[in-house]
């Protein structure tokens, strides 16, 4: 009986070897063919010959295994899963879309000041070099750069003597006309501002800069925008920036406006009020600005007004250097405030630097500031320097009298092209006013030279948001400048 539980045990050894070995090879050749794997290639150990007489012990069938459903077979994932290519944007085919833009080019034109004849007549201390080669390069980046979506760039200039309006009108004319521009940059400053309305309504053409008031944007009937912020914009940073400061309370301000700033002296006088100061005089001069004689008349029976009102302040609007002057010859003990910072830094040759000493105003960048830290007027520096390695625009604080301002001529130009670039640019392929309207609408905050804080939007068509109290300091540079005496401050709406 033992022999026999012995066999018994042998073949049910037996019986589980074979179903191990149906079972046990897992290699990944055969996973997933739902057949059983082949049995080991060594045998296993013969059993001993049973006993005679002994019968023979029956072997238990294995059990058939199910079939396995096929596995499929796993796939590594890659380290990096690179995002899927995107279907190629088919390329817009550009067509003329307005007057002055073709499949390949957008023409425009830039009006530029007379700055060698304004040097001649003392109506700024320095010439500032050669604006075209300025223009041409500023011009050239942007095509080195591949255009305005893929539009090359054509620039047409044309120069303008700013006294009156009738080499302005004509510039317009010439530019609009003759040459049908898609937009002019720069436009008409000083007493020539009224020849923008030429640009923007006779001749309905796109226009970056000029002075934007209200009743000529009113007139106008085409986009119309600046980089500067408007007078009552800038005179209310100049009011909360001096207000912060404790700088308005107890003072007694004359207003005095110049001939082309007339018609902002009521809405400066309102905003002084809203800040709780009442003006002891409020008047506007009527002498043109290159007319010296004129000026020094008006001024000295003018200043006897300030004096008798007893103002120990006086507010410049509009260009504050015949104000400077005459209030120095006429004795006037009183400190004075200017909304112009620019016409503060551009003090004409008749007028002595010492007398603008500590003169306040408002402004974006100073001079130093945009030379030394400022990104965005480096671009264009660069790209002039690219052009004409050798001309030296030197820093302005630096600069020797008379010697010209070739930092001026680029950090001025600069603005324009870069807002005409961004514009141009967001209104896409289909470059029309309308497309150039919507990108205004559109822009909303951006910087460019001079303003780490601008913006666009409806109703807003003036750039600067970027304000700081500044100062005259006639020991700085040939002839002074403004420097900075407060922190700057965005105020974007």
């Amino acid at each position: 009986m033992k022999t026999n539980k012995m066999w018994w045990l042998i073949a049910m050894l037996l019986a589980l070897a074979m179903i191990a070995a149906a079972c046990g090879n897992d290699d990944e050749s055969d996973a997933g063919s739902g057949e059983p794997a082949a049995p080991p290639t060594q045998a296993p150990a013969a059993p001993e010959e049973p006993e005679p007489g002994t019968p023979e012990p029956q072997e238990a069938a294995p059990d058939e295994p199910e079939p396995d459903a096929p596995a499929e077979t796993p796939e590594e994932e890659p380290e990096f899963q690179p995002a899927p290519t995107p279907e190629p944007t088919p390329e817009i085919e550009l067509t003329a879309t307005w007057r002055g833009v073709t499949a390949e080019t957008i023409t425009i034109g830039v009006s530029y000041l007379d700055i060698d004849q304004l040097f001649q007549v003392g109506a700024t201390p320095a010439p500032w070099g050669d604006q075209e080669l300025v223009i041409q390069a500023l011009t050239d980046d942007i095509n080195n750069r591949g255009g305005i979506n893929g539009r090359r760039v054509e620039a047409i200039m044309d120069k303008y003597f700013p006294i009156g309006t009738t080499e302005a009108e004509a510039a317009c004319l010439r530019l609009t006309e003759d040459n049908e521009v898609f937009a002019v940059l720069f436009g008409f400053l000083g007493p020539a501002e009224e020849a923008n309305t030429c640009i923007v309504s006779q001749q309905e053409t796109i226009l970056v800069g000029g002075n934007i008031t209200p009743d000529r944007l009113a007139e106008a009937r085409a986009p119309w925008v600046n980089q500067q912020a408007p007078r009552e914009r800038i005179t209310s940073a100049l009011f909360t920036l001096l207000d912060n400061e404790g700088m308005l309370q107890g003072r007694s301000i004359a207003v005095v406006a110049d001939l082309t700033a007339a018609p902002q002296l009521e809405e400066v006088a309102e905003l002084l009020r809203e800040h709780g100061v009442e003006p002891v005089l409020e008047i506007a001069t009527s002498s043109q600005v290159a007319d010296l004689v004129a000026q020094n008349q008006e001024w000295a029976a003018l200043s006897e007004r300030i004096r008798a009102a007893g103002a120990d302040t006086l507010l410049l609007i509009g260009n504050p250097t015949a104000g400077i002057e005459n209030a120095a010859l006429n004795g006037l003990d009183v400190d004075i405030w200017t909304t112009d910072a620019s016409g503060l830094n551009n003090l004409g040759a008749s007028a002595d630097p010492e007398t603008a000493r500590g003169v306040i105003s408002v402004s974006s960048m100073t001079n130093a500031q945009i030379y030394e830290s400022d990104p965005r007027f480096r671009q264009c520096l660069d790209a002039f320097n690219a052009a004409h390695p050798d001309i030296e625009v030197k820093h302005p604080d630096t600069l020797e009298e008379e010697e010209p301002l070739w930092f001026t001529n680029v950090y001025g130009h600069c603005q324009f092209f870069q807002l005409f670039e961004l514009l141009a640019t967001a209104a896409g392929p289909n470059l029309t006013p309308e497309t150039f309207v919507q990108a205004i609408e559109n822009a909303g905050e951006f910087s460019i030279a001079s303003q780490p804080y601008a913006s666009y939007g409806p109703g807003k068509y003036s750039s600067n948001d970027s304000f700081q109290l500044v100062a005259y300091d006639p020991d700085v540079g040939a002839r002074g400048t403004t420097v900075p005496i407060g922190p700057m401050q965005d105020a974007t709406p």
